[in-house]
This record gives structure tokens, sequence and C-alpha cells, in this order.
């Protein structure tokens, strides 16, 4: 199998605020996004894209290698589901499939993959060409036309939550298959205390400061390259940390934490994308935050309800119980917070959304917003793009037109 479609499905909607701007299959999880893990164990194969139109100019700018909503019917095809997080048990299955036939992998109701040829590759191909598939139309499709396997055991990402929980597990996986064990290329500083060394990567040009704790006995440590980790931090893993982030004192436990952070404070089972600021005090726990985020001093998630009981959300506009008595927030990209702020449990921030004074906020802030807790106004688009402008070349970045026209995009048609 030489030809893969990493795809889209209606379930995107249940990942939002992540996914507004970004295909699911970009999140981060563990030390890289669900398509990295793809990308390495079918290294070998040719693999193409396929996401929203509104999404199309900005992924092509990010990975102008991979074709994108483009499919050729001339060959067979395995698709795989972009909420699928590749595992080494799942690709031995995936392997081992005939290429002679048509196969369908379900777990739990959910399409994990198909592999196709013939009339059934052109009539997905259709069907994606309507925009995300939805996961119950192919199955329905397919179930009477494939061999079906139900599997045991799938990691899929149906809430945001998921990722979250599934972020301990897989990074430890990715520091076995990056199998780089023991490993210390770092500027230690002699007062570094180390734990299970042997569990613990880290690469070149990093500094770490003296009175730092690393303590990999509960999980793997990976630190990427150009880190600098300040003194009186302690770091518990499973923990990643991406290149070129700061760590600027405080207590950091099964987090990743992508690159170009600068991140402080008490942070613990929590998933931070790139270029995000959270440099003060402030608690975040058990919560998923996009890009370019900065969070005031003082921010802080909730992330247990005082009577202990399980935590609703909204998605996709409907109440839910997530079935979690520990939950703190989804906090979507290019969010601010003012000094002080409050987030109760179950919180999700739309992107662009701006957030100021003190009590709590209102648990469900549709993107670009701008206002107090529960005193929200639409935020003037030009400020907002004028405001990310200027944060951005603070990081030696720009905005892109293609990213730029997809954000005027959003604000049309969600905000």
């Amino acid at each position: 199998m030489i030809n893969i479609c990493i795809y889209e499905d209606n379930y995107y909607k249940q990942l939002l605020p992540l996914t507004y701007n970004r295909p699911v299959y970009d999140l981060l999880i563990g030390t890289n996004s669900i398509l990295d893990k793809v990308n390495q164990f079918f290294n070998y194969a040719n693999i193409s894209l396929h996401c929203r139109n509104e999404l199309k100019p900005t992924l092509k700018e990010k990975l102008p290698k991979n074709a994108i909503n483009s499919i050729n019917n001339g060959t067979p095809c395995l698709f795989i589901n972009g909420r699928t997080i590749m595992t080494q048990s799942l690709y031995n299955i995936l392997a081992q499939l005939n290429p002679a036939h048509n196969h369908l992998l379900l777990y739990k109701g959910h399409v994990i993959a198909t592999y196709l040829r013939g009339e059934e590759l052109d009539n997905i191909i259709n069907l994606l060409k309507k925009g995300p598939i939805n996961n119950k139309t192919l199955y329905e499709t397919l179930r009477k036309k494939a061999i079906t396997k139900q599997l045991n055991h799938c990691l899929i990402t149906q809430y945001p939550w998921d990722l979250i929980e599934y972020n301990k597990e897989l990074i430890n996986s990715d520091f076995i298959y990056k199998n780089k064990p023991g490993i210390n290329k770092a500027n230690t500083k002699p007062y570094v205390s180390i734990y299970n060394e042997d569990n613990l990567f880290i690469d070149t040009n990093t500094l770490i400061e003296d009175f730092v704790v690393l303590d990999a006995t509960q999980g793997a440590i990976y630190i990427e390259k150009n880190v600098t980790i300040l003194a009186h931090t302690r770091i518990e893993g499973p923990a990643f940390i991406g290149k070129n982030s700061i760590i600027l004192g405080g207590s950091f436990k099964n987090v990743s934490i992508g690159p170009y952070c600068k991140v402080a404070g008490e942070i613990t089972e929590t998933i931070i994308h790139g270029y995000t600021n959270k440099t003060h005090s402030g608690f975040i726990g058990n919560s998923y935050i996009g890009e370019w985020v900065n969070l005031g001093a003082g921010t802080t998630t909730s992330n247990l309800k005082n009577n202990y009981t399980s935590i609703d959300t909204i998605v996709d506009n409907k109440k839910t119980d997530t079935k979690l008595t520990i939950f703190g927030s989804i906090i979507g990209d290019y969010v601010k917070t003012s000094i002080n702020t409050s987030l109760n449990t179950g919180t999700l921030i739309g992107l662009g959304s701006t957030l100021f004074n003190t009590g709590f906020h209102a648990k469900n802030i549709p993107p670009f917003q701008w206002g107090s807790p529960n005193n929200y106004t639409l935020h003037k688009f030009d400020q907002f793009i004028k405001t990310t402008k200027v944060m951005m070349l603070r990081r030696n970045n720009s905005l892109s037109k293609t990213k730029e026209q997809l954000l005027y995009w959003l604000f049309q048609n969600h905000s």
C-alpha cells in the first residue's frame, strides 16, 4: 500500500475551537502532530491530505510537498481518519491488509481506516468532494462492500479532552519510537538533578540552569533543541518540550509544550501548541491551549468542581457531560487573557477572543469575542489583525496573506 489519504470527517465540529483553522490531524499530541505519527509509520508511502476547502491554502502553505484535496482514482488507496492516532499495533493491522480486497476498520462506531479500489474508491472520492465526510454515511456505504473488522482497541479523538487523556501514553510511545534513551546533549549546569536518566532525551543547544529537577521516573522526558530551562523548574514526565521554548520556572507535570513557547507557573496534564506565552504565575490544569495564545499573569483554570461531580461543557452547540471529574479549559488560537483571568471547569474559548477583568468568564465563548465576564462584544476585525501582526513580529514572525484570508473567512462565518 503506497497511496494513503488522511481525511477529515464531520466530527471535526466536536473538536472546536481547536479545529476552526486547522484540520484535526494537525493537532499536537505527544511529541508531534497526529499527521506526523502517520508519516513516521508510513514514510515509504505517497500521503495526500483532505480538508475543508477553506483550510486548503494555509495547509498547502505549511505542507507544500503534500497533495491536498486531490486523490488519484487510478490506484487503490488507504484512507485513514484524521482523528485516528497511529500506533504500532494499528500499523501492524493496516500493513497486513490484503490489497486484493476492500477493507473497513471500525472502532466503537467510528471508521478508523478503509482500503478501497475500483468503484468504491470512486464513491469515496465523490463523497469527499462535498466536504468533510459523514462518519455514519461512510460506515453504512461500505460495510456491505468491504471486509469489515471491528478493532478491540484504538486511539481515536472524538472530543478535545480525549487528546488530554491520551497524551501521557503518546509521549511515552513517541519516546520509544524515536529510540534515543539516556542521551543528554544539553549544557547542563552542575546542580541539575535528573532522576532516571535512561528515560530522558535532551537535544543540542539546550541550556539547563542549576536547581532544575528533571524527574523521569513516572514517564519519559523529551526535550528538543535550543530550549532554555531556568532555575527553580521541576519537570515531571511524561513531558515534551518543543524546540526554542523557554521554561521560566515552576512545576510542569504530564505536559506537551510546543515550539517557541514561553511558560511559567504550574502546568499539569496539559497540551500547549507553539508560540504561546504563559510567562507568569497561575495554574493551568487538564487543558488544551492553541497557538499564539497569551495568558496574562495569574490566569488560572479550574479543573475540579467543589462537589466532585462530572463536568459539563458545550460540544457542537449541545450541552455535553464529559463524564470526567477533572477537566480544565480548551482555548483556541490567538486568544488573549488579562491578569487574574478565571476560567471555570469545562470552558471553551473560540479563537481570536480577548478576555479581561476578574470573575469567572462564560463557559462557552464564541470566536472573536472581546469583553469581561459574561459581557462580550464582537471584536473589530481590523484591530484584531493589527494586534496579531504586532504580536507575531515580536517573535520574528509574520502573518501570511493566506492565514489572514482564512481568519477573515472565519470571522465572517463563525463570529
